[in-house]
């Protein structure tokens, strides 16, 4: 991608929040495609174990069944709230708002109504993935939530793509960084599954990927210095580095 095409990019981003349907960020590889759903949760106690028996072998694979889902990956930190974060990665935004993927969210089995009822301090954000640098999957990813007023978002994704993701993926053992623009209205759309749960959208979503905690705690220290808030970029006190539990890929189709 050239510098113009992203310049053109994030102005886009700047005037919608997001860019728009269609258009195709190139990247590295270390993201299997162009849109995501992030889920972030905690677990009543008496349900987790109910939880990693349906999240596991069933609601993942459930999700990766459907047309244009690559892989997703749940992250957890303990004693944090949110204790977890799933991340799926998808081949661009029409799948995560697809008719195959809402009727799956309008017909939850009996194991998701069940499990669900468990969930609690859930933050949910469908995305278009903005910019994405590095080749590599870490197995820890610091998640930073963030708000911008809209007039400012083309001066923060500068900051970010141009100044601020370079600098951090030259620490050693920081291995990817992604900027994601959560699209409001297919995050917010009502469906049997989420309304069992009330759920907040976060605007845009950082991660980081590192090889070590260590890592994603310096990738931390850098991006909460001054120029994020002189921007007007507000972030979430929730932020944290989560480490990889469970990594999934889609079922290779035709054999393939």
């Amino acid at each position: 991608m050239t510098m113009e095409t992203q310049s053109t990019l994030v102005a886009e981003v700047a005037a919608t929040g997001a860019p728009t349907p269609g258009a195709k960020v190139a990247f590295a590889g270390a993201l299997l495609g162009h849109g995501a759903v992030l889920v972030w949760n905690d677990i009543a106690h008496e349900g987790r174990e109910q939880f990693y028996e349906w999240h596991d072998k069933e609601h993942m694979p459930e999700r990766l069944s459907l047309p244009g889902f690559r892989r997703g990956r749940r992250f957890a930190k303990p004693r944090h709230s949110p204790e977890w974060l799933t991340m799926y990665e998808a081949d661009d935004l029409s799948v995560v708002t697809s008719p195959e993927y809402l009727a799956r969210l309008n017909a939850p089995t009996p194991g998701t109504v069940s499990t669900l009822r468990y969930f609690q301090n859930t933050s949910r954000a469908v995305c278009r993935v903005v910019h994405s640098i590095g080749s590599s999957t870490g197995g820890n990813v610091l998640a930073m939530c963030l708000d911008v007023p809209g007039d400012r978002s083309d001066a923060m994704c500068r900051y970010l793509c141009g100044e601020a993701f370079p600098r951090v993926i030259a620490l050693t053992g920081v291995v990817a960084c992604h900027l994601l623009a959560a699209d409001q209205s297919a995050s917010s759309v009502n469906t049997a599954e989420s309304s069992t749960r009330k759920f907040d959208v976060p605007a845009w979503v950082l991660l980081c990927e590192a090889t070590n905690t260590a890592a994603a705690d310096k990738a931390r220290g850098l991006l909460e210095g001054p120029p994020l808030p002189s921007l007007g970029v507000v972030m979430r006190n929730d932020a944290a580095v989560y480490a990889l539990e469970i990594c999934r890929l889609s079922l290779p189709v035709n054999g393939l």
